[in-house]
């Protein structure tokens, strides 16, 4: 397997560390999709390093387990990590780490629109995209991206899409392998088996993680937060009431907006 490196981003130097892992995208957004959580948990104190998930693809299809044991090897080289976050397959791989050896040592989860369980309809459309990717038809997959992020009830025509040549065939292998990660995917007993604090957030308008596919244990100190008239992008649906959240229930002095 050729080696490959895993890139982030950082805010902040606080003592308490926040590990951001981000969703399947064509182009690494460095960590923007995060924002409106960054300056919120610098100013509690936080260092905030965010991965791009993507970036530790092997060159072969490879199932989520393996995946994400090469990501307990580089996350273990931290030191203790206070917040582990993730969105959409970031959030996959997040929960299949709290069932590593790593899960033990954490006590604090964010997830965003980050399935547990797959349904038809979720790997039906993770499918199509991937398929398309492969086929090398990325405009259309990219259209079908862009339409299925946004909420259910307000879909907003897509913009023409334009692809660099140069890196057309990188952004296909990312959608394609990226998506093919969350197949059949079955996370619970890893979530459930959590004694931390977790929180998980969905937009009830979604059209990709929807209610249906994320997973709590009602006995433990899970809550799920539910979007309302959301869709894939819980952060800039309704930033202030996931800041709001995030603050009483994983207990993180984060300053709200008034």
């Amino acid at each position: 397997m050729q080696k490959c490196y895993a890139t982030s981003r950082q805010w902040g130097d606080g003592k308490q560390l926040a590990v951001v892992m981000s969703p399947v995208m064509p182009v690494w957004d460095e960590g923007r999709f995060f924002e409106p959580l960054i300056a919120p948990l610098v100013k509690a104190g936080y260092r905030v390093l965010v991965f791009d998930t993507l970036s530790l693809l092997a060159e072969e299809n490879e199932s989520l387990h393996a995946f994400s044991q090469r990501w307990q090897q580089e996350l273990s080289t931290l030191g203790r990590i206070d917040l582990l976050a993730g969105s959409a397959l970031g959030g996959a791989v997040v929960q299949t780490l709290l069932g590593l050896p790593i899960g033990p040592s954490i006590d604090k989860v964010l997830l965003l629109s980050s399935p547990a369980l797959a349904d038809g309809i979720l790997d039906g459309r993770l499918g199509r995209m991937a398929d398309l990717a492969l086929l090398g038809d990325l405009e259309q997959a990219l259209q079908l991206l862009e339409e299925w992020v946004q909420p259910a009830s307000r879909i907003n025509p897509g913009t023409a899409i334009e692809i660099d040549p140069a890196s057309a065939a990188l952004q296909a292998r990312r959608l394609h392998l990226g998506f093919r990660l969350l197949n059949r995917l079955d996370l619970r007993q890893a979530s459930q088996d959590f004694a931390g604090t977790l929180l998980t957030v969905y937009g009830e308008q979604s059209q990709l993680v929807r209610g249906i596919n994320v997973h709590i244990n009602e006995q433990a100190r899970h809550r799920r937060l539910a979007i309302p008239e959301g869709g894939m992008r819980p952060l800039l649906d309704a930033p202030a009431l996931v800041v709001r959240t995030v603050r009483e229930h994983l207990g993180i002095d984060l300053e709200v907006a008034a």
